[in-house]
């Protein structure tokens, strides 16, 4: 990349002008910033974008806490994106913390895409990072999203509704998932370490959702935190994804589980695009089983040595699946 982009034209937009930054600038943003956005009338820096690399051109961006949540960081980076690929990069990147979801946003807005996985201490404060490239012909964004938002922040039929995991799930849903009942139906039937319920509820979920990975929920009948449902090992290129859920003992044989596959099901048709979907059950849970049937789900077969056991061995489960031609 040239050191020309250095000294660039201003850019102006019809909300801010992004110009290079001078000595003279001062910014608290934990940077030295190579262009700053700025008011249209005045000099109040609003945002602030910082520049390194050759070929693979990092940045990084901050924006004053007053002018948050009103996508200034995507505008800035859609902005300065062609300036960066005139002076030589051919691909832009950025690495925002993983716990940064507004930053992973912005990047997506502009047109991102989360094609580098997950890296440990490659963020901008040392901790884990969500890799995102953008290249010169993927345009100004937004990048497109393989799992959508939940239409509202969340999908419900009166009595029960689905909503992601998040920070505060994080007490209910370890004890939820360290419950025998609970984890022995999982795919590797151990109950998560305290860490690991955290890392999700803090991170993970959101992360894997964005780069379109799985959609996990919590399903809550207005009393709060009841059990999950995920749409998981989703394939757009082929159009299939996976379903998996479960609930609380003490709600369970109320319909709630029925209700929530039902939802997960279309909402996977209609928004996410899928043409297929399917589940696995144990040989001997005919309570799932009964929930698949009654959401319209077919029986297929055995997949044999489908899922693994603690003793080394592996379990047959049965394979479940609905059309969204059925």
């Amino acid at each position: 990349m040239s050191e020309d982009v250095r000294f660039f034209e201003p850019v102006e937009t019809t909300g801010f002008v992004l110009r290079p930054a001078d000595s003279g600038t001062t910014v608290d943003c934990g940077f030295t910033p190579g262009a700053v956005a700025v008011a249209p009338e005045g000099e109040a820096v609003w945002g602030a974008l910082a520049f390194e690399g050759g070929d693979v051109a990092g940045v990084r961006f901050w924006v004053a806490p007053e002018r948050r949540g009103k996508h200034l960081a995507a505008a800035m980076l859609r902005a300065a994106s062609p300036v960066i690929f005139d002076a030589g990069a051919r691909r832009l990147e950025a690495r925002p913390p993983v716990r940064d979801l507004a930053a992973i946003r912005a990047a997506l807005r502009a047109g991102f895409r989360p094609d580098g996985g997950i890296s440990r201490g490659a963020a901008w404060d040392g901790t884990e990072a969500l890799t995102l490239g953008l290249l010169p012909g993927d345009g100004t964004g937004p990048s497109p999203r393989v799992l959508p938002d939940l239409p509202g922040g969340n999908l419900t039929d009166g009595v029960i509704a689905l909503r992601p995991l998040a920070p505060d799930d994080f007490e209910s849903h370890l004890r939820h998932r360290s419950s025998p009942d609970v984890f022995a139906g999982a795919a590797l039937p151990l109950p998560p370490s305290e860490a690991e319920a955290r890392e999700v509820c803090e991170w993970r979920a959101a992360v894997d959702w964005l780069r379109g990975r799985s959609a996990l929920m919590v399903i809550d009948d207005g009393s709060g935190y009841q059990g999950t449902i995920g749409l998981y090992d989703v394939a757009r290129i082929v159009g299939t994804g996976m379903i998996g859920y479960d609930l609380r003992a003490s709600v369970r044989g109320r319909g709630y589980a029925t209700r929530a596959v039902n939802l997960v099901r279309r909402w996977a048709f209609r928004e996410v695009g899928l043409d297929r979907v399917w589940a696995g059950t144990d040989l001997h849970n005919t309570a799932s089983q009964a929930v698949l049937r009654r959401a319209g789900f077919r029986l297929e077969g055995v997949e044999r040595g489908g899922l693994p056991t603690l003793g080394g061995r592996r379990r047959d489960t049965l394979v479940w699946a609905v059309l969204s031609s059925d």
